[in-house]
């Protein structure tokens, strides 16, 4: 009996399990990079979120002994509310581009584009929830957790229900 060159062919174009892993790991960061650039976008369009930002980095640096140089910090981030916005949104754009980058990556490590789809998108919103948490002090309610998890389901049901077999023509689906 000769070999099948359809089921070599389909053997040799499986990714690995390693290549798979891969694929969810760019997916992850892309994620991530993704929740970044939102968190870039937030500070470029918001003036007073960058203002903000940055008193609270010159706070730190020189400490909040005096008055005065609270004031003096206030008065050069105000000057500076434009360089700020300006740099964010630069930022954001270069982040973006490195996402998309990474997504394409993880599309093609995964073994299919929908798995690498799901996984960004719950990162994404994981990353979304903590560094909103953290930076802008938002209440991530338990309502919100389940809306991310329902939209999960369905992203995770759209993948299994591509992953039903082809029925051979002339048969009926199967009942169970």
């Amino acid at each position: 009996m000769a070999p099948n060159p359809y089921l070599f062919v389909c053997q040799v174009r499986r990714p690995t399990c390693g290549a798979m892993m891969r694929g969810q790991l760019y997916a992850v960061v892309s994620g991530l990079l993704a929740a970044t650039a939102s968190l870039c976008g937030k500070y470029a369009m918001a003036g007073a979120e960058s203002v903000d930002l940055c008193e609270a980095a010159l706070l730190s640096l020189h400490g909040e002994e005096e008055v005065t140089k609270a004031n003096q910090i206030n008065t050069i981030c105000e000057q500076y509310a434009v360089v700020l916005r300006v740099l964010f949104f630069v930022l954001m754009v270069a982040v973006n581009c490195v996402m998309w980058t990474t997504f394409t990556k993880a599309l093609r490590f995964s073994s299919t584009s929908l798995e690498a789809t799901i996984t960004n998108t719950a990162a994404n919103f994981f990353f979304t929830a903590i560094l909103g948490q953290v930076l802008f002090g938002e209440m991530v309610t338990v309502l919100w957790w389940m809306g991310t998890v329902l939209i999960l389901c369905g992203l995770l049901l759209m993948h299994h229900a591509g992953n039903v077999l082809p029925r051979k023509p002339g048969t009926r689906p199967k009942m169970h």
